[in-house]
């Protein structure tokens, strides 16, 4: 106040305007809110409003291009936006919107416009090309931020490549040959991770990676690599390492985050662990392929994710082809890790935390699997196949750990949806994947409702207009089945020779919600006890 005084003083024009807005009651009341707040309610109403404004001009831009845009939900809050709604009644407020404004409308969320799709257009959404929507530039880069961490050939392998390589080294016809590593990797993990009896685990999420680790590290990479606690434990963590930043980057603009780089959790050590363990297999892999070959036989190597990335051959825009080197190898297998330690641990957890909250269905499980495979032999592709509770149930924990608004893209063009609305370029669109697989959100999602045989034996890998979990069309995960059998073996083999129960005693949650709409899993403690 002092300063306007004086510069008032100076200027009869901001004279007058100064002395009207200090009659303005608007502006006895921000002051009393001024001398009221504490520091951080006033850290906090500035960051909002800076987001706030920041945004703003992405939404005077996409209006000045006069395209048919999706209506807006009205009743936004001021700074907030719609996000209260989505945090506190996320299912029914999606599907009011859904109801009363469509398949396709725009959301306020902390000031930044997002555009929601949900039936026919969520699926166009979710097939669209990556030139038009693009999930690298709406959730890898933009959310993740691991271009803050590999280079640009690291992330075009990861994107590119990796891809590629999935669909030919674990497709589901060679799911039989992973089940004896992964077989062994179930030992090995509750050798390292259950080697007391009863064990407590404090922070089930570490748990559950690090188990999935255990499995993924020798069926994906080698069997060199199955009791490399170094190597393990960088596959486990890596992914909660970056995801550890993302909160942070969300509230600080673009333009800021080289500023606060050096404060986010580094993934260079894994980088180096990789190097360090992965790099000289692939030499020695490489070495004896070039002895083969001169001597014309066959390696013999196990084709796995590994040895797919050490065959792979690129071409550039020239025509020459080349083999990626053992540094970029090593960096990719991180992005392996990440496609698969996250998705599969947090579904294993989902699996178990639903056993847990449904006795009944524990109950049912346990039948099938002692009728199936009796006594202590070994978890066969055959038994697994006979196993329909298993996968129907498999299939409903996918359905129910959905997010209810995922898979953000970013429009890389103007688009435009078959209905005629259209989005700007730059706008990021969400796909309501909780209302493609059950019709709205609001169905099924009380605990009890929870109901295995509404699946009525469809393959768990299997996609469908009723089963959006793993993506459609061409971007369908390519990991789904080895992601599948590692959770099925894994539920098999624990239920066989451990009693799991909380360790208060009380119903878990098993499905948790980030801002009402982004599912994650339980964290309520848990007690493993080995049966005699």
């Amino acid at each position: 106040m002092d300063y306007l005084n004086k510069l008032a003083t100076n200027n009869a024009p901001i004279h007058n305007a100064v002395k009207l807005i200090k009659q303005l009651p608007v502006t006895h009341k921000l002051t009393d809110m001024y001398r009221r707040s504490s520091k951080n309610e006033l850290m906090f109403i500035g960051a909002a409003t800076f987001l706030t404004l920041y945004n703003l001009s992405a939404y005077i831009k996409a209006k000045r291009q006069r395209l048919n845009l999706p209506p807006t939900i009205p009743f936004a809050l001021p700074i907030v936006g719609h996000s209260l709604y989505l945090m506190y009644t996320p299912s029914r407020f999606l599907d009011w919107c859904n109801e009363k404004y469509g398949e396709v409308y725009n959301l306020n969320v902390l000031g930044k416009i997002i555009t929601v799709a949900s039936g026919k257009s969520a699926e166009e959404a979710l097939i669209a090309d990556q030139s038009d929507l693009s999930l690298d530039h709406g959730v890898v880069r933009d959310l993740l931020h691991l271009d803050y961490v590999f280079d640009e050939p690291t992330m075009d392998i990861g994107m590119v490549v990796n891809p590629s390589v999935a669909k030919i080294a674990i497709p589901n016809s060679k799911m039989p040959m992973y089940v004896k590593d992964i077989q062994q990797g179930v030992l090995n993990a509750c050798d390292a991770l259950l080697n007391e009896n009863p064990t407590l685990i404090k922070r089930p999420s570490p748990f559950f990676q690090n188990f999935v680790a255990y499995m993924s590290v020798p069926s994906l990479i080698g069997t060199e690599f199955a009791l490399n606690t170094e190597v393990i434990e960088s596959f486990a963590q890596f992914t909660g390492d970056v995801i550890s930043n993302v909160g942070l980057f969300l509230v600080t603009p673009t333009f800021l985050h080289k500023l606060v780089l050096p404060y986010v959790q580094s993934s260079q050590k894994h980088i180096d662990v990789m190097v360090k363990y992965v790099a000289p297999v692939v030499r020695e892999r490489r070495e004896k392929m070039r002895l083969a070959e001169a001597a014309g036989q066959e390696h013999g190597l196990v084709e796995n994710f590994l040895q797919g990335l050490i065959e792979f051959v690129k071409t550039d825009k020239d025509g020459v082809q080349s083999h990626l080197s053992p540094e970029q190898i090593s960096q990719s297998v991180l992005l392996v890790a990440f496609a698969s330690v996250h998705t599969t641990s947090m579904n294993l957890s989902f699996c178990i935390y639903w056993l847990l909250a449904r006795p009944d269905l524990m109950e049912r499980l346990q039948s099938e699997i002692q009728t199936v495979l009796p006594g202590d032999g070994p978890v066969t592709p055959e038994a697994l196949s006979k196993m329909k509770f298993l996968n129907n149930f498999m299939r409903e924990v996918l359905r129910q750990g959905a997010d209810k608004i995922a898979n953000g893209k970013k429009a890389m063009y103007d688009f435009t949806f078959s209905n005629g609305y259209q989005v700007p370029k730059g706008r990021i669109i969400e796909s309501s994947i909780r209302q493609l697989n059950f019709g709205d959100n609001s169905t099924r999602c009380e605990i009890d409702e929870m109901d295995p045989d509404m699946s009525h034996n469809k393959i768990s890998t299997t996609p469908g207009r009723d089963f959006a979990s793993f993506g459609m069309g061409k971007h369908l995960c390519p990991g789904r089945f080895f992601a599948v059998q590692e959770i099925q073996m894994t539920l098999v083999y624990l239920l066989k020779n451990y009693d799991i129960k909380t360790a208060n005693g009380k119903r878990p949650v098993p499905v948790q919600n980030v801002g009402g709409v982004m599912a994650t899993n339980c964290e309520d403690p848990l007690i493993f006890t080995r049966k005699n």
